[in-house]
């Protein structure tokens, strides 16, 4: 894959690390334009740094191959920097992303968005911004990406993530995985907070990350869900104690429902194999999040 010039958005977080490792192994890769919030330097596992410029103020490339972007606050951030400024925040972002593409005219343009951009209850997408800020602003950002690679005649691989894991995925309560693999760690015992039963399905972050580069590379435009081995989170919680030695499971004896909040159908796997991406069963991908939590916990 010769690619002369490729930029990535959010680039110190956990999607941008993981994609930073796909883009480097393109073929006479000359330019790596990475952007950052603050514009901090990526240390590697090689030992090498590589420079990221600040996202909001730095000017664009003058042309490009593919842009990636993925900057974006998380959903968490709601609540530390309040409705208004998250929303504002959020805009701005993607106001930056959308200049980019229409100024440095990219070739593809890959966006990861969410399964969140959808009501829960009703599964249409968001039109309340004030119960679900992150799914709404999302679905905003789809929208208003979608027309700027329209109107520089770029194709477009959007790639909406609903569960993943990864070797670099962060420590993090907020992700029934890691919750599960800290308390195996810390405690020795897995806590299910749900007595009901509770339905997701998994992706490698880096496998998910190279399907959506080789497909916007090849030409496609498209907008895909992610997609996995679909897998109850109390089997989830046993995989994850085969890691680790005399850890516990517990779970409420109570039956709340049931909680299936992942998508359907298999089009993710069917973009994965036309572009040559072979996905890692949830074996494979709960040990990969283990041994990454256990090198960021010695960290």
């Amino acid at each position: 894959m010769i690619q002369n010039s490729v930029a990535v958005s959010g680039a110190t977080g956990w999607l941008g690390l993981e994609t930073i490792e796909k883009v480097l192994q393109f073929q006479e890769l000359k330019n790596l334009t990475l952007y950052s919030s603050n514009g901090r330097d990526i240390s590697r596992s090689t030992g090498s740094n590589l420079e990221t410029n600040t996202f909001i103020s730095a000017a664009p490339p003058e042309s490009l191959d593919g842009f990636v972007h993925l900057a974006f606050l998380t959903r968490d951030k709601v609540s530390s920097v309040g409705y208004s400024e998250y929303v504002a925040k959020n805009i701005s972002l993607i106001s930056k992303a959308c200049a980019i593409i229409e100024k440095s005219k990219p070739k593809w343009v890959v966006l990861v968005s969410s399964g969140a951009i959808f009501d829960r209850s009703t599964g249409d997408l968001e039109t309340d911004s004030f119960k679900n800020p992150y799914g709404f602003c999302k679905r905003i950002e789809e929208n208003l990406i979608l027309d700027s690679a329209r109107k520089v005649g770029a194709n477009v691989v959007i790639g909406r993530l609903w569960g993943a894991s990864g070797v670099l995925m962060p420590p993090s309560p907020a992700y029934a995985i890691s919750d599960f693999i800290n308390g195996a760690n810390s405690k020795r015992k897995i806590v299910i907070k749900s007595g009901g039963l509770v339905f997701r399905r998994y992706v490698d972050a880096g496998e998910f990350m190279e399907t959506l580069i080789k497909a916007a590379i090849s030409g496609e435009h498209t907008i895909v869900n992610s997609g996995g081995p679909k897998i109850e989170i109390g089997e989830l919680a046993k995989l994850v104690s085969y890691e680790f030695v005399g850890v516990e499971i517990s779970r409420p004896d109570e039956q709340d429902g049931v909680d299936d909040y992942f998508p359907s159908g298999d089009e993710f796997e069917s973009l994965a194999l036309k572009v040559g991406v072979k996905l890692s069963d949830l074996t494979t991908q709960v040990s990969r999040t283990v041994k990454g939590h256990i090198m960021a916990f010695r960290d």
